[in-house]
């Protein structure tokens, strides 16, 4: 691992950086909101800051 940031890594400090996916299956999925949402999903939660959406993808405890 370089320690360097990918281009779906969260960036301090943005908001609305992250979209929650949802196919027909249920399944879900993180997504950046720079990314064009695939067919066959769509945007369930979002855009909102990624620990957000990590918040909604996390199972009711």
């Amino acid at each position: 691992m370089s320690g360097e940031a990918g281009p779906f890594d969260p960036a301090a400090g943005e908001s609305g950086t992250h979209l929650v996916l949802e196919n027909s299956a249920g399944r879900t999925s993180l997504w950046p909101v720079w990314r064009e949402v695939p067919a066959g999903w769509s945007v369930r939660f979002g855009p909102a800051p990624y620990a957000s959406c990590v918040t909604v993808l996390e199972p009711a405890r």
